[in-house]
């Protein structure tokens, strides 16, 4: 559906746009205003830390009783690989998601000042179950990926650079679960959304109808939004 179809349609009105400079405090907004998606990026990133120290502890425990620096280098070059290749491989992911759920203009986007990384699908209009597929694609393949490295690779020095990328890679899942919260966060409003590459934006629409008392916070922001990676 093209986005001409949606703001022509009187039975949809608007309720959020995002300048694409703006997804981390939006982000962080509606993270704070969640318990559902935003249970999962606590403890996803708690996890993560907790990975990312144990794999610290454990290499620098092999300098201190063997000098053997291998493992705490592997644990580094995953970290780097992560915040290279990986933010590529990330935002790579959520390309291919976009195509499954059959956007036809896929674009990438970035704000190297912020470290920001985006993709989006220039005026083409989704629901909340074709947008969750693309937000938590990334988050599940590189997760799973990671996870089967560190069991293939247990003991061995391979097993720091897929416990590093495990680890980190938590943290860059963050803005992608902060834009499905706000499809939560108002569960009785029917949203869609939809991005406009030529003014840097996304936005949200809902069908108009009764607003109920569990959403009343949908509109207290009418704040930008960006459907981005989801990053």
């Amino acid at each position: 559906m093209n986005y001409t179809e949606i703001i022509n349609n009187p039975n949809y009105e608007k309720i959020a746009e995002l300048h694409h400079n703006e997804i981390k405090s939006f982000v962080i907004r509606e993270l704070l205003e969640n318990k559902g998606w935003a249970r999962v990026a606590i403890v996803y990133q708690l996890l993560g830390l907790f990975v990312f120290m144990f794999g610290f502890g454990t290499a620098f425990g092999q300098i201190l009783a063997s000098r053997e620096y291998v493992f705490l280098v592997y644990l580094v070059v995953g970290a780097v690989f992560l915040f290279s290749f990986g933010i590529l491989f990330h935002e790579l992911l959520h390309a291919l998601a976009y195509k499954y759920v059959g956007a036809k203009k896929v674009s990438f986007g970035m704000k190297l000042k912020k470290f920001l990384f985006y993709v989006q699908a220039d005026g083409e209009v989704f629901n909340y179950k074709q947008f969750k597929i693309v937000a938590l694609t990334p988050m599940l393949v590189v997760g799973v990926n990671a996870i089967a490295g560190m069991a293939i690779f247990y003991n061995q020095p391979l097993f720091y650079f897929f416990l590093s990328i495990f680890a980190l890679h938590s943290f860059c899942c963050a803005g992608d679960l902060g834009i499905l919260c706000f499809f939560q966060n108002r569960p009785n409003e029917e949203i869609v959304t939809f991005d406009r590459k030529s003014e840097g934006k996304s936005y949200f629409y809902a069908r108009k109808g009764e607003k109920h008392e569990s959403t009343k916070g949908a509109n207290k922001h009418h704040a930008e939004l960006v459907s981005a990676s989801p990053n």
